[in-house]
């Protein structure tokens, strides 16, 4: 396969000879993969500590004060401090749950805070401004990755994870608010995470990460699929690359909807891993972005479509 030129120099001092390792647990350090991390600002003192935080685009992580442990990554192309101001309000109303949104993790934030009595800090580090949010998301997915592997597990509020006994808020224009479920009751998105995927093969190679991948198919008409969860990869068979990586609860469906796309008049193919009917929707993110994050450090860049809303 052929490596292609990408944004690989984002990661100045991060080697990509080999995949990362539970032994390198550096995730709390400031220089976290060859990224410039600010100094730790509490959200408790927010808005007389948010000027440590870098002034433009770029990542940014979040931990219980003082904790060692992530609870959130993120990427934003407003300014950290705008991003991170939106996220501090977890604490505004300390009776009721916030809505999903200016910032889906903050209801995370504060279930947990709710049920623990912990609060939370964060920390920025600068992007390139001249980089765009397809490159944002795959520095973000890399990160995520990245602390999979040297952690063990994934944070607690990415990829959909949620305290086990709450119930989510919906967006601001439902005005459904979330809060503690009833004795008895647990929230699937509460369940374990699934082991970080390891760096095996190549995108296109049958045992990619350590998976097993079925024989390329061309892609078009109704693909040979099961209506099962599982991770899929469309490829392009004439240039040996993949060019987007997704995951679905029904691959049949899903890949049957990309079989009536436009991809750019290659030759697409689609091969896909079939994961079992207990498999949660977040188990699945974190493989799919696993799988994202493998093929960044591998080839220095996202596929092709990928972040693209297909």
């Amino acid at each position: 396969m052929r490596r292609t030129a990408g944004y690989g120099n984002i990661f100045t001092h991060q080697k990509h000879t080999s995949s990362p390792t539970m032994t390198e647990s550096t995730y709390l350090s400031s220089s976290w993969c060859g990224l410039r991390w600010s100094a730790w600002v509490p959200f408790d003192e927010f808005s007389d500590q948010k000027a440590a935080l870098p002034p433009g685009p770029g990542v940014y992580r979040v931990r219980p004060v003082d904790g060692d442990y992530l609870m959130y990554i993120g990427q934003t192309g407003r300014t950290l401090g705008q991003r991170l101001s939106e996220l501090s309000k977890y604490r505004k109303t300390p009776e009721l749950m916030p809505y999903n949104d200016p910032h889906t993790a903050a209801p995370s934030l504060w279930a947990w805070r709710d049920a623990t009595g912990m609060d939370f800090e964060c920390a920025g580090a600068p992007l390139p401004a001249t980089e765009d949010a397809r490159t944002r998301e795959t520095v973000e997915s890399y990160l995520l990755w990245q602390y999979r592997c040297e952690h063990g597990s994934s944070t607690l509020c990415n990829f959909g994870r949620f305290h086990p006994n709450y119930l989510k808020s919906k967006d601001l224009s439902s005005r459904k608010r979330g809060g503690r479920l009833p004795e008895g009751r647990t929230n699937p998105a509460g369940g374990q995470s699934l082991p970080p995927l390891r760096s095996a093969g190549l995108p296109c190679s049958a045992d990619w990460m350590g998976l097993h991948w079925t024989e390329p198919r061309a892609l078009h008409g109704s693909p040979d699929a099961p209506h099962g969860p599982g991770l899929y990869r469309i490829m392009s068979m004439g240039a040996d690359d993949v060019v987007y990586i997704g995951q679905s609860a029904n691959l049949k469906a899903r890949l049957s909807t990309h079989a009536q796309k436009d991809w750019g008049g290659i030759e697409a193919a689609y091969s896909y891993v079939a994961c079992p009917a207990a498999i949660l929707p977040h188990q699945l993110k974190e493989w799919e972005n696993d799988l994202i994050a493998g093929y960044y450090w591998e080839m220095k860049r996202a596929p092709v479509y990928q972040f693209a809303n297909r």
